[in-house]
């Protein structure tokens, strides 16, 4: 089975290279079924120095693997607790297969101990036992990770005294997540691209749709940012142009919020959304199953808007290399989903 590297100096080029192999003592090969590709990988591939993600599936010199969310099958274990046949949901190569070490294996699901990810985030390093239970698994690539985030943004923005949320990147998983859950709350105000007007208008989630130039005609007289586009350019054109409307600027996933005129930002000081901080916070106010209640709840009511997606399969180690190629070039229509396997 094959591996994509993609070359880091430019990421829509890639490699087509043997995967992991057989599993050792230890170990436990599984066939990579199924995964999306959404901008949330390219994030990853942008950021791979500086936010780790390049570790968790080490690549030959000059490259890296994408990780990517989706279901994997076990074909072999030679680890305790996992058997050929059982089937997780979690953070994978874009691979065809790939050998994971897991510990502290239980129904529910497993952990990866492989020494070179001992010291990576927990979240990305737990693999879940497939079900049903947040619905098809193509949704359940393209959205869990990314919805979970989105919850989490909202659940902040939900005490915050501003009347109106604006949103860069609108046409993203997370910027949609967040624009259906805070509508009929606050006004919802998309940034997008002009290419992408007429979707994030036909999603229905936002009550006003701008292109970047348009900023000046937010309407809204408190107004909290949340920036998806890591574009500094952008997020000084808001504070600048929206001057003592703005109360608020939160960035999201961007290491590098402190740069691209951050420091001389008009207006309200840029903070980083920490999504774990608020997870936090709102497990302690609400308790883990009143945290989990919720979040599935809010989810339901998300996936039940998603007439507008469709879902397109690409399989074969070309197909795959050619989606990502238009990915990462922006080529991709956002009402697409990509759903892809080697």
């Amino acid at each position: 089975m094959s591996l994509i590297a993609v070359r880091k100096g430019a990421l829509a080029e890639t490699e087509v290279l043997a995967d992991a192999g057989a599993a050792a003592p230890g170990q436990a090969r599984i066939i990579v079924e199924q995964f999306a590709l959404t901008a949330n990988n390219v994030t990853y591939a942008v950021h791979g120095e500086d936010f780790g993600y390049w570790n968790f599936f080490p690549g030959p010199d000059g490259f890296g693997v994408v990780p990517v969310w989706g279901f994997g099958r076990v074909e072999d274990s030679q680890a305790t607790g996992v058997a050929a046949g059982d089937r997780y949901f979690g953070y994978w190569p874009m691979a065809g297969a790939a050998l994971v070490q897991p510990v502290a294996a239980s129904r529910a699901g497993f952990t990866d101990g492989a020494a070179h990810r001992a010291g990576l985030p927990p979240f990305y390093n737990r693999y879940t036992a497939a079900s049903g239970d947040w619905g098809s698994e193509e949704l359940q690539s393209l959205f869990r990770p990314l919805y979970a985030t989105a919850f989490l943004i909202d659940a902040l923005m939900a005490d915050r005294p501003v009347d109106t949320l604006l949103l860069s990147s609108a046409s993203s998983k997370t910027a949609l997540g967040v624009a259906q859950a805070a509508r009929g709350r606050q006004r919802v105000v998309g940034l997008t691209s002009p290419g992408n007007r007429d979707f994030c208008v036909g999603t229905g989630y936002y009550d006003q749709v701008l292109s970047y130039a348009e900023v000046g005609d937010v309407l809204g007289e408190t107004i909290a940012f949340i920036d998806f586009s890591g574009n500094g350019a952008v997020r000084h054109d808001v504070h600048s142009r929206l001057g003592a409307r703005l109360k608020e600027s939160h960035v999201v996933g961007d290491t590098h919020w402190q740069e691209g005129n951050v420091a001389e930002l008009p207006g309200p000081a840029a903070e980083l959304f920490f999504a774990p901080s608020v997870a936090q916070a709102r497990v302690a106010e609400w308790g883990p199953a009143g945290f989990d209640a919720r979040l599935s709840a809010a989810w339901r009511r998300f996936a039940d808007t998603l007439g507008w997606l469709r879902i397109e399969r690409v399989s074969g180690r070309h197909a795959v290399a050619d989606a990502w190629a238009d990915l990462v070039r922006g080529r991709i229509d956002p009402a697409v989903g990509i759903i892809a396997s080697l």
